[in-house]
């Protein structure tokens, strides 16, 4: 029954969110816990309790701090002189500045605290879904960090609803914590830093850790923080544009936006939160009806997104909004796109992540590293993957998204891999960094060549390094892949390729498969993002609506999945190369499509082709709509990363 055509008839029944919901609740894009967080735990000073909704009992005012006192002793404190040996973990419980409840533990460093080098901060984020970590830290501790993991806003025992990285409301909590942990933690190091104004030395030292939405925090907060207090940070698997995450080719990512949504209402509601906020539900349920985001939605997940200081473009006010609740409660877009200031930055991705892609990375990294910090990038073979069993245990910045057998969703992507870049612990390799950073201590020697180099993970065991100034990726979104590396291959349909209804009737037919050309002998190698100039035209032979009408109008609006496919030789299957694919919507001529960033060694003899979808589970409601077009034909070129070896060019047949 595993077939496209039993999912099918789950998205036709109406059953196939309902599947997706039940799924979800294993589903926590970031690290899980294996133990529960504590539910009444005693306020400091007296022994009234904490209720379940997060209000602190006993306070003098509602914006007093409430620290939960369940130890045998007293926190450290170096001006007190007292429980300098470390090893304590306690909660706290603060007020935010919305009047919620934010909600972190503190872990001291084990060993004993050393008072007069102080001891640098290291700030953890779940991911979407998930809540703080109660263990796990057991290296960062030893190695002298103190460890604050977090309850983002809304999830675990924070209050509040989901608004996904907003700096007016997660930013302003991240900002309160830091602050927090200056004022309460006097055992923190502080250091000086000449490019600081003086008012601002001597500046905390913090860094950070955490994948998915425990990456977004970092950058958000790095941002926001008006004493520039972050360090190092080392975020996995994060977004560089929420726009592209969920909405590339201006297709909604259906598979997973509903799976987020899911996990996002399951991890929030638990708690007696809000769950997701009701812009973001009233974005996500317009997307899905109309089969488009709405303008003003996309708007507010950019001012979410690294992206929008990266652009440095500000927000126009919505002249007519669509959404109820943005005419109710309008975002106020306060703060700029300013330019992040210069951070060291270890940037981790997977290449087979279908939700945050090496895309987001390498947008990241550009962004970052021309601002003049230490960035560096290293890639691996886990990232957000459906679907995969989830592990008992997992471990401070060694993620692996956690996802749900009850899916059953046939070729969504196949299993993750080793979270290393070949045979990098990219586990190891946090924890490196931030001693390297913020211990100054000596980088190990497999960060050799990483100052300059890119390292890419082709498969488990196996990586390939490439110098940033030649990585094979467009210059700019819209442009196409040029270099030395670049190999283009002209493609062309020879019978039309379904697309929307006439697709989904027939989702067990395989792809089309437009032949790029062989793998010669020693092999190949290929790694970077491809790119394609294509005319998608309908059977009469239009590339474009006709003049006046907008682009989704009926007979206008087809939609086709492309991407880089591999079968060996003398097989028949072809298999999307990490499982990437993207979207191409609509009628057009000669249209720049960047596709998503692969990394693979081929062997001799193995063939490589553009494949062509007219339905694909990852996007399971999003194909075409119209019926009017019911078959399209695609020609053009297509520009591969060809990173060593030949591609020799496919036989005319």
């Amino acid at each position: 029954m595993n077939t496209p055509h039993r999912i099918a008839r789950l998205a036709r029944a109406g059953r196939l969110t309902a599947v997706l919901l039940a799924g979800a609740a294993l589903v926590a894009c970031g690290e899980s816990n294996s133990e529960s967080a504590p539910q009444t735990p005693a306020v400091a000073g007296d022994t009234t309790s904490r209720d379940t909704t997060g209000s602190c009992h006993g306070q003098p005012d509602p914006g007093a701090d409430c620290v939960a006192d369940t130890l045998p002793q007293p926190q450290a404190s170096c001006r007190a002189d007292q429980a300098l040996d470390g090893g304590r973990n306690y909660p706290v419980y603060l007020t935010s500045a919305s009047a919620e409840t934010i909600a972190f533990q503190v872990f001291e460093p084990t060993g004993g605290i050393d008072c007069r080098r102080g001891h640098p901060l290291v700030l953890h984020g779940h991911g979407f879904g998930g809540s703080r970590s109660l263990s796990g830290f057991d290296d960062y501790l030893a190695a002298g960090f103190t460890v604050i993991s977090i309850d983002q806003r809304g999830f675990g025992e924070s209050g509040g609803t989901v608004r996904v990285m907003d700096p007016e409301f997660e930013g302003d909590d991240l900002v309160q914590i830091l602050d927090w942990a200056e004022d309460n933690l006097d055992y923190l190091r502080k250091q000086q830093e000449p490019e600081l104004p003086p008012e601002l030395n001597p500046n905390l030292v913090v860094g950070a850790i955490g994948g998915s939405y425990g990456g977004g925090y970092q950058l958000l907060l790095h941002g926001l923080d008006p004493k520039q207090r972050m360090d190092a940070l080392v975020p996995d698997i994060t977004w560089h544009d929420l726009r592209y995450s969920l909405n590339p080719g201006d297709v909604i990512k259906s598979g997973w936006d509903l799976v987020l949504v899911a996990g996002g209402e399951a991890g929030s509601g638990s708690n007696q939160n809000g769950g997701l906020d009701p812009i973001i539900r009233e974005i996500l349920v317009q997307g899905m009806s109309l089969n488009r985001f709405p303008a003003e939605g996309l708007d507010f997940i950019y001012y979410h997104s690294p992206a929008y200081r990266c652009a440095g473009v500000p927000i126009a006010p919505a002249d007519a909004p669509s959404l109820v609740s943005y005419q109710i409660d309008p975002p106020a877009y306060d703060v700029a796109p300013t330019a992040f200031r210069p951070v060291d930055v270890l940037l981790t991705q997977g290449m087979k992540d279908t939700l945050f892609n090496f895309n987001e990375a390498w947008r990241n990294f550009e962004c970052l590293s021309a601002l003049g910090g230490d960035v560096r990038l290293l890639t691996h073979q886990s990232g957000h993957i459906l679907p995969l069993a989830a592990p008992d245990e997992l471990q401070p910045a060694s993620y692996v998204d956690p996802a749900a057998q009850l899916l059953e969703i046939p070729s969504f992507q196949g299993a993750a891999g080793a979270f290393a870049c070949g045979e990098v612990s990219i586990a190891r390799a946090t924890l490196d960094w931030l001693r390297h950073k913020l211990l100054v201590e000596p980088l190990p020697d497999y960060f050799d060549g990483s100052e300059n180099q890119v390292c890419l993970s082709t498969g488990d065991g196996q990586s390939v390094q490439v110098p940033f100034a030649q990585f094979p990726a467009p210059s700019a979104v819209g442009s196409l892949l040029t270099g030395p590396f670049m190999v283009e291959r002209s493609v062309a349909t020879t019978t039309p390729v379904a697309s929307g209804y006439e697709a989904l009737a027939s989702a067990a037919t395989p792809p089309t498969a437009l032949p790029l050309g062989t793998v010669g002998p020693g092999g190949a190698v290929i790694g970077g993002i491809p790119t394609a100039r294509l005319t998608v035209a309908d059977l009469a032979g239009r590339t474009a609506c006709e003049a006046g009408l907008p682009d989704y109008s009926p007979g206008c609006d087809p939609i086709v999945f492309i991407g880089i496919g591999v079968r060996g030789e003398g097989e028949s299957r072809w298999l999307l190369v990490d499982d990437q694919i993207q979207p191409v919507r609509g009628l057009k001529q000669d249209a720049n499509i960047e596709l998503v960033g692969i990394a693979e060694h081929l062997a001799a003899g193995d063939e490589l082709a553009l494949l062509v979808y007219g339905y694909h589970p990852q996007y399971l409601e999003s194909g075409s709509r119209d019926a009017l077009v019911p078959f399209v034909n695609l020609s053009g070129t297509v520009q591969l990363p060809v990173l060593e070896g030949s591609l020799e060019p496919p036989v005319a047949l």
